[in-house]
């Protein structure tokens, strides 16, 4: 459900070559006392470096970093190596990032996703920066603990990398509509169960424009499809539960876990207090229809449903109602965090990070290099940079204290897991999900109209499922075979 910034002082002087340094008995973020040190020379005052950073796009680069950076050091030449080729359909990401850092000899690396950034820490092939942070004094203690800690557990306890922002998720709630039906109001921690229940709470009998909701997430603007198996999935997910077991390959839907989900989620669907996307029209914005038209169809936008769950970036859609709609009362909302596991209350797969910045261990300008990646992490960049990407939320904190006068804490109080990422497991064929979704989507739908019971729909998910995996596997062998032949 989860998918696809920062200065230094101007007159600090940077290096080119890297070199050892004597032996330190001190402890930083994971380093180890004993150990030679990691230190980078300072460049000197006239000394010029040349470096490549690898990153989405070259003018998105320049907007948020680039062309800061080089009015603040303009001795240090940056080339931007796009990386958006990896991205083609068919094309194998992890493999096609190698290439494409074999080929451009890059100094800087962003990556994507986790999984990639963990598999090269553990490969050996970044600088681990736990030293050079301590050696610069650079502030890594006003970032974002969780964020910190978990780049740490990618790199079996030191920083191999820093990440300038981050996601996450919260339960968005009308106060109006839960005091004028006398509901209590969410809390933070809450379970699944006791936010369906709160749910369960709001009428259902109204009729036209007085039909309300107790929930009514991003799912309502799906296609016209039933949305059950999103809630299941999502249910699941704050469970620590997965569809897939990665490294065995094999689809994982008959157990306990999943049969608890997709009970919750068909008993709320059938109760009518769940918004059901199968009785809407799609949204086709190529038709016509403007960004006004599309707020409109918000049900927690225009007052029609008591919760949804959605991203920090949902915020800023709230706020483009306010402004924009003026014939729809604005939204007296306010947070609190996901739905969380009963068993782990204190963490959640809802945060995420999704872009991570390292030194190449072999770049031969590796001061240069350190000075970008320690710029996108300064606390100025962020500053610089936090009203021009609201989607994302900067790991310094002092820039997520409040939006609009409510409290951020619920984005940023949880602690980040990850559940169904095993280290250096094969990554899933895109194709998967997609046909899988659309399988799943019947199989629980058929469970809320009663048609099927919890145990057939699991039943027949988990063979069809493996089916598909099998099958998408397959394909992308065989397009592996195509590219390189």
């Amino acid at each position: 459900m989860k998918r696809w910034s920062k200065w230094v002082p101007a007159g600090l002087a940077l290096s080119l070559a890297a070199t050892m340094t004597g032996c330190s008995s001190d402890k930083l973020a994971g380093g180890e006392g004993g150990k030679p040190s990691v230190t980078l020379k300072e460049l000197g005052k006239d000394e010029k470096a040349s470096i490549k950073v690898l990153f989405f796009d070259k003018n998105y680069f320049s907007q948020m970093y680039g062309s800061l950076f080089s009015a603040k050091f303009p001795n240090i030449d940056v080339q931007v190596v796009s990386m958006q080729s990896i991205f083609d359909p068919g094309k194998d990401t992890k493999k096609e990032y190698q290439k494409l850092v074999d080929e451009e000899k890059p100094d800087v690396l962003l990556f994507p996703t986790p999984e990639l950034f963990e598999q090269w820490a553990a490969d050996g092939k970044l600088l681990q920066l736990d030293d050079v942070i301590r050696q610069d004094k650079f502030d890594v203690e006003n970032m974002m603990p969780t964020v910190l800690e978990q780049i740490k557990s990618m790199g079996d306890g030191k920083l191999y990398g820093l990440a300038p922002s981050f996601f996450s998720q919260a339960l968005f709630y009308n106060r109006d509509l839960f005091e004028k039906h006398g509901v209590p109001l969410p809390k933070n921690q809450m379970t699944w169960e006791e936010v369906l229940e709160l749910a369960k709470r709001f009428p259902t009998n109204g009729q036209g424009e007085q039909r309300i909701y107790g929930m009514a997430s991003y799912y309502q603007f799906n296609g016209g499809k039933p949305v059950g198996y999103k809630y299941m999935n999502e249910i699941g997910s704050a469970l620590g539960l997965s569809i897939l077991d990665r490294e065995k390959g094999t689809v994982t839907l008959q157990s306990d876990g999943w049969k608890k989900a997709l009970t919750l989620a068909a008993d709320a669907m059938k109760s009518g207090a769940i918004y059901n996307a199968k009785d809407s029209k799609p949204i086709e914005p190529g038709n016509g229809m403007t960004m006004e038209d599309i707020l409109k169809q918000d049900l927690f936008v225009t007052g029609k449903a008591a919760m949804t769950i959605g991203g920090s970036y949902y915020i800023e859609t709230l706020l483009q109602a306010k402004d924009s709609l003026k014939d729809v009362k604005p939204v007296n909302w306010d947070i609190v965090t996901v739905p969380v596991d009963p068993r782990n209350p204190e963490a959640s797969d809802a945060v995420s990070v999704s872009k991570f910045f390292a030194v190449h261990v072999d770049s031969p300008n590796q001061r240069a290099a350190w000075e970008l990646v320690k710029y996108i992490n300064s606390e100025e960049v962020a500053k610089a940079t936090v009203s021009s990407n609201p989607g994302e939320l900067s790991t310094r904190t002092a820039y997520i204290k409040e939006r609009d006068g409510r409290s951020l804490e619920p984005l940023t109080m949880l602690k980040m897991v990850r559940n169904g990422y095993p280290k250096g497991a094969e990554p899933v064929p895109v194709s998967f999900y997609s046909a899988f979704d659309q399988m799943a989507e019947a199989e629980v739908q058929a469970v809320v109209e009663s048609k099927k019971s919890v145990d057939e729909a699991l039943k027949t998910m988990q063979e069809k499922g493996q089916d598909i995996y099998n099958k998408a596997k397959r394909e992308q062998k065989d397009t592996e075979k195509k590219g390189q032949g």
